[in-house]
Order: structure tokens, then C-alpha cells, then sequence
């Protein structure tokens, strides 16, 4: 990888306009103390152990995305409990404490999710050709052909691609040049909604709402609360 670094460079002129008498200046060099880093702050084995579980113990509360979290409260708990001194939140209470804030920010996320979708889908609809369902999936006839079509608990076939609202593809039968063959009633509520909608040999992009889809559960590549958008030709 190559890194680039510019450069400023200012330049300042100076014209005198009278003859000035010349002053003997002495410079004064400033002294920058450097903090030592934290390799060199672990001396011994404890340190280097210590400082290791501490870091783990930090790389996981952050993935939790609790953004009051105070790391002095977090060390004084933690000294608590290895001195065994008495903790300051009764038996029980603390799991009850974590599990409310979690569930907290889990409801905020969903929330924020929410609102985006649904800005989303309002905007969509203003798509030349875009219809929709009474379940709120949205889809493109790309293209239509006549004959009868599937029930929602039937075995199909078909080419998909799927990606998120971002266009990032998290899978496609195209791509591995072999068709699924699948029931209706084993995948996703949207396809199981969408998919009779089709006649073989038609194809269809289906927009289809995260709680039609796999809701707050994340899969493979694909995050809690997505949108999905699936091309899908029926076989």
C-alpha cells in the first residue's frame, strides 16, 4: 500500500521600509517530554498479562456499543472483584443491569434502522414501475412471462442474486453457476410472500423489509435489521 503525504508550505515576506539596527537574539529551544508507550510501561510478566486481559476486556464491552460507559467505574469494579471486596450492586442486580442496557441499545439501533427503512421505502415507491404488497414488499417485473405459479409451500427453482440497500452482494446462484432448488415454506417470509407472485421464466427484484427478512438477527454477511434486495428468476 502506498501512502502519500502532503506537504504546506507558506512562505512570508518581509520588505523594510527603514534601516533597522540588527539585535542579537538567542533562540530558546522547546523541550517536548514524550510519553513513553505502552509497550515499554510493561516491565514484567504480570504487566504484559494484565494489560492483555485488560484489552480484552475492553475489545468486548466495546462491540457492545454502550457509548456512557465510564472506564474508571469498569476498573474500580474489576479491582473490587479481585480483592474480593463486597461488590457494590446486590446478587443478581448486575446481570439485570447488563442486560437492560443492552437491551437498550438494541432498542435504539432497531429504532434508528426503522426510520431508515421506511425512508427508504417511501422513497422507492416513487420508482417508475415499483409495485408492492399488502406486507409491504416492494419489486421491479424485470421480466414477465404467462403460466401458473407457485403456491408458498411448493419446491422451486431458481437464479438469484441478493444484495444489501448498499449494492454489497452477500450471495448469488449466478455467481456459483448453479440454481437453487428449494420449498417455499423453508426460506425467508419475503420470498415465501414474493416468489408466488412469478410464473416460470420470470424475473423479478424484490426490495424486501427486514422483518420480512431475518429481522434483528445477523447472518453471514448480512446485519441485523437489513434491507434486502434480491433479483430472482423462477426456473
Amino acid at each position: 500500500m502506498k501512502y502519500i503525504a502532503l506537504a504546506l508550505l507558506s512562505l512570508t515576506t518581509v520588505t523594510g521600509f527603514a534601516q533597522q539596527k540588527k539585535t542579537n537574539t538567542t533562540a530558546k529551544k522547546k523541550v517536548v517530554a514524550t510519553k513513553p508507550s505502552a509497550t515499554n510501561q510493561l516491565k514484567t510478566k504480570a504487566d504484559s498479562v494484565s494489560y492483555a486481559f485488560g484489552a480484552d476486556i475492553g475489545n468486548s464491552l466495546k462491540s457492545i456499543e454502550i457509548d456512557y460507559l465510564k472506564s474508571d467505574v469498569i476498573a474500580k469494579a474489576i479491582s473490587d472483584v479481585l480483592k474480593g471486596e463486597k461488590s457494590l450492586l446486590e446478587e443478581g442486580q448486575g446481570r439485570a443491569v447488563i442486560q437492560q442496557a443492552i437491551m437498550d441499545v438494541r432498542a435504539k439501533k432497531e429504532a434508528a434502522s426503522r426510520a431508515e427503512e421506511d425512508k427508504f421505502f417511501a422513497e422507492n415507491a416513487k420508482v417508475a414501475g415499483m409495485k408492492s404488497t399488502a406486507e409491504g414488499i416492494q419489486y421491479l417485473v424485470l421480466s414477465q412471462t404467462e403460466g401458473p405459479k407457485p403456491k408458498s409451500d411448493d419446491e422451486v427453482t431458481v437464479h438469484y442474486k441478493g444484495t444489501l440497500l448498499n449494492g454489497k452482494q452477500f450471495d448469488s446462484s449466478y455467481d456459483r453457476k448453479e440454481p437453487l432448488k428449494l420449498s417455499l415454506g423453508q426460506v425467508i417470509k419475503g420470498w415465501q410472500i414474493g416468489i408466488p407472485l412469478m410464473s416460470k421464466g420470470a424475473k423479478y427484484k424484490f426490495f424486501i423489509p427486514s422483518r420480512l427478512a431475518y429481522g434483528e438477527r445477523a447472518t453471514g454477511e448480512i446485519p441485523a435489521n437489513s434491507t434486502l434486495v434480491f433479483e430472482v428468476e423462477l426456473l
